[in-house]
C-alpha cells in the first residue's frame, strides 16, 4: 500500500517541478520616462534611463538570458489618442543590443497570465518591460502561480526607477521590490 502511494507523490512531484523552473530570476521594469502628452514614446531623460540601463542589470543581477516587451503594435490610448505603445520595446532595446539577445514581443499589456506562465517555466535572468499598472499585476501573478503569498505593491505613477523582482527557486518564489538608482538623469537628448 505504501509503495503505490510513494510512487504516486513521485510522480506528482516530477509533474509540478517540471512546470516551475528550478532557478529563475524575474526582473520587472516599467518603461522609462514619458513625455506629457504620451506619444506611445520615450523623453530623451526615458532614453537615458535606457542607455543606462544595461550596466545597471548586469552589475546587479547578470547577463540575461531572455528579454521580453508588450507588443508594441497593439495600441495604447495616450490622453485619448491611440498610438503604437514603444515605451517597454524602446526601454529595453539597448539592454537586448548590449546582449546580442532578441526581444519577445509575443504578448499585449494586458495577457498577464500567459506571460506569467511562460516566464515561470524559465531558467536564468529574466527582464521584462511593461506598462507599470500591469507591471504589478505581472508580479503577482507570477508569485500566486508558483504558490507564494506576497503583497504585490502598486507600481505609482511617477515612479520609473522602481524593479519587482522575483527571485524563483523551485516551488518559492521570493518578491522584492528594488531600484535601478537612475532618477535624476539629464533631460536633454544624449548627443
Amino acid at each position: 500500500m505504501i509503495a503505490p502511494l510513494l510512487s504516486l507523490l513521485i510522480v506528482a512531484m516530477s509533474l509540478f517541478s517540471s512546470s516551475v523552473a528550478a532557478d529563475t530570476t524575474i526582473v520587472i521594469m516599467r518603461h522609462a520616462e514619458k513625455p506629457a502628452a504620451g506619444l506611445g514614446q520615450l523623453t530623451c531623460q526615458g532614453l537615458r534611463r535606457a542607455l543606462a540601463l544595461p550596466t545597471k542589470i548586469h552589475t546587479t543581477y547578470g547577463k540575461p538570458s531572455f528579454l521580453y516587451a508588450a507588443n508594441p503594435s497593439i495600441k495604447k490610448d495616450d490622453k485619448g489618442i491611440p498610438y503604437s505603445y514603444i515605451r517597454p520595446l524602446a526601454t529595453i532595446e539597448p539592454l537586448a543590443i548590449a546582449d546580442g539577445l532578441p526581444v519577445d514581443i509575443d504578448w499585449g499589456m494586458p495577457e498577464i497570465d500567459a506571460v506569467a506562465d511562460h516566464l515561470i517555466t524559465g531558467s536564468g535572468v529574466q527582464v521584462v518591460a511593461w506598462e507599470h499598472h500591469w507591471a504589478s499585476k505581472l508580479a503577482s501573478a507570477i508569485v500566486t502561480k508558483v504558490g507564494g503569498t506576497a503583497s504585490i505593491p502598486g507600481w505609482a505613477d511617477d515612479d520609473f526607477d522602481s524593479l519587482y523582482v522575483i527571485r524563483v527557486h523551485g516551488a518559492i518564489a521570493q518578491f522584492s521590490k528594488e531600484a535601478e538608482g537612475l532618477n535624476g538623469l539629464p533631460q536633454d537628448c544624449p548627443k
